[in-house]
């Protein structure tokens, strides 16, 4: 069984697109909706920010007008094409909202970091890489989560665009600005398809009115078996709008291939010394290239070597930062971009990516690598098995003890590889209801200041491996069970997850659950607050 998320017409990508996307990070769409959509949705949020308190995830139940843009076929045809048929809406979004400044004499340039944002706004500043909501999932380069940035009204450059990082979606942590993209003029309606992990700023707002940007997020469901876009050329070549500084072709090829559900191409080991010293390289091209060539040269023991030497350094715990007494407060100290757990987005070791590329040849390490008794080992090892195409339903067996394990962090990353396989977890689903279902005293502990433990985001992954299946049209009934069961968690992205997946598997029962606690929760988007209270 298939669910199809098409709700109109998709106008799918070029192969030329694509490239574009793989090498730049993002593509620049206008959706094909009449502006007075634009408008109104402008204009409802502006009454929303004046009036009205703050909506957080429920902005777009506030103003569902925006379905209409993310269900435009020009939107839902990038989506398709990058993400798959199959993609989700996540249940996290944001208003980014930038507020005059008071200082206008400020000469700026479009590389500055932390520029001064005007009183109250909630767009920041600093270039940065967005970190997964509720809590922390990894880095992956492959398109796997993207995010999607909605201009409802014109915005010019004296306005404050969000300024972006051509290509920076593959890097480790931040860079000294290359590429910086950074329009005179965003259109209204202009709607931004980025890779997740794009570095991306604010830019300060010049004029006298708030400039407004919606968030969106986008999850892939399922490993592509095929292109997915009007593919008509089967070979990587460089697109004629090449934005970054750097030549990737290795890297770049990569991801076409996988985009096209084709296997990786191995030869013969060479330099494997030299790449494998670049590793984990502060130098983010010198890195990435040795991560990919290394990849197809058959060297998955010596990458499995690399990946063990991390061992007995506890980089599965967090560095926590300290209020002035010296406490630890819920917050990651991130100086020097250590390679560890953390609570904004997990940066695997290259080994681990250069695993994840090997392709088959890397399974029988990786198997392997999941039995060390090193946390940190097991979690880089899962989610190279997870990101590797040559995983399938065999290594379910191999990655369902790691479910009982008493660390929180390496059964979150379990979840999500076993949602990237996608099939074949019958033997999984005992383990999966138990973490829906039987709560853990030992991860109750606040992992960040907005109110998360680490159960939440192990029951959200739980959910998300679950939701990832359906498309394989496997234990359907046990899923939907257990899917049911989970509705009306006090974790509402739990909730989320569960309802769509109801959603996709579509029988009676499970469309009556799910229009059931919707509809129990129905939002009056027609109301204005005090000036429309009921």
């Amino acid at each position: 069984m298939r669910y199809d998320t098409r709700m109109t017409d998709a106008t799918l990508l070029t192969d030329e697109q694509v490239r574009e996307f793989i090498v730049n990070g993002f593509l620049v769409l206008e959706p094909d909706v009449d502006q007075s959509v634009h408008q109104e949705i402008d204009i409802l949020l502006r009454y929303s920010y004046e009036h009205e308190t703050w909506l957080g995830n429920n902005v777009v139940s506030r103003i569902p007008k925006m379905h209409d843009v993310l269900r435009s076929p020009v939107v839902h045809g990038a989506l398709t094409s990058v993400a798959g048929p199959n993609y989700y809406l996540h249940p996290h979004r944001a208003v980014h909202a930038s507020n005059p400044v008071e200082d206008r004499s400020v000469e700026l340039t479009a590389d500055v970091d932390g520029p001064k944002m005007g009183k109250g706004s909630s767009s920041g500043s600093r270039w940065h890489q967005d970190g997964q909501t509720p809590l922390s999932r990894a880095r992956h380069h492959l398109p796997r989560f993207l995010v999607g940035f909605y201009f409802p009204h014109e915005t010019p450059l004296a306005m404050g665009p969000t300024r972006l990082q051509a290509g920076s979606y593959l890097f480790a942590h931040s860079a000294a600005p290359q590429a910086v993209v950074l329009p005179e003029l965003v259109e209204a309606g202009t709607f931004v398809l980025a890779h997740f992990d794009m570095l991306h700023a604010g830019f300060p707002n010049l004029m006298d009115a708030t400039r407004f940007m919606v968030k969106f997020v986008f999850v892939r469901t399922e490993r592509p078996t095929a292109p997915s876009w009007h593919n008509l050329e089967p070979e990587w070549r460089h697109p004629a709008n090449c934005l970054p500084e750097f030549d990737l072709p290795e890297t770049w090829s990569f991801i076409w291939q996988w985009l096209r559900g084709e296997p990786r191409a191995t030869v013969n080991a060479t330099a494997v010394d030299e790449h494998l010293a670049r590793l984990n390289d502060a130098d983010q091209v010198a890195r990435l290239r040795s991560i990919y060539a290394i990849a197809a040269a058959n060297a998955s023991d010596s990458l499995g070597d690399a990946l063990e030497s991390y061992a007995g350094q506890n980089k599965h715990e967090r560095r926590l930062k300290k209020d002035e007494n010296g406490q630890p407060l819920p917050r990651d100290d991130l100086r020097g971009w250590p390679r560890r757990w953390n609570e904004r987005a997990i940066v695997m070791e290259d080994a681990a990516y250069a695993l994840a590329a090997s392709g088959a040849g890397a399974i029988p390490t990786l198997w392997r690598l999941l039995e060390h008794d090193d946390p940190w080992v097991q979690i880089n090892a899962v989610f190279a098995l997870g990101e590797n195409g040559g995983a399938s339903r065999e290594s379910v067996e191999h990655i369902v003890p790691l479910l009982a394990s008493p660390h929180q962090q390496v059964v979150r990353q379990a979840l999500d590889a076993l949602g990237a396989i996608g099939c074949g977890l019958a033997p999984a689903l005992p383990a999966i209801e138990r973490l829906l279902t039987e709560t853990n005293p030992d991860w109750q502990e606040l992992q960040v200041e907005r109110g998360w433990v680490g159960e939440d985001q192990v029951r959200v992954n739980a959910a998300s491996a679950l939701l990832n299946a359906v498309n394989a049209g496997e234990e359907l009934d046990d899923i939907e069970r257990i899917l049911t069961a989970c509705l009306g968690d006090e974790n509402g992205y739990l909730s989320a997850v569960a309802t769509e997946a109801l959603v996709r598997i579509g029988t009676p029962h499970a469309n009556t659950a799910a229009i059931r606690f919707l509809s129990d929760r129905r939002w009056d988007d027609t109301l204005r607050g005090m000036a429309k209270p009921f």
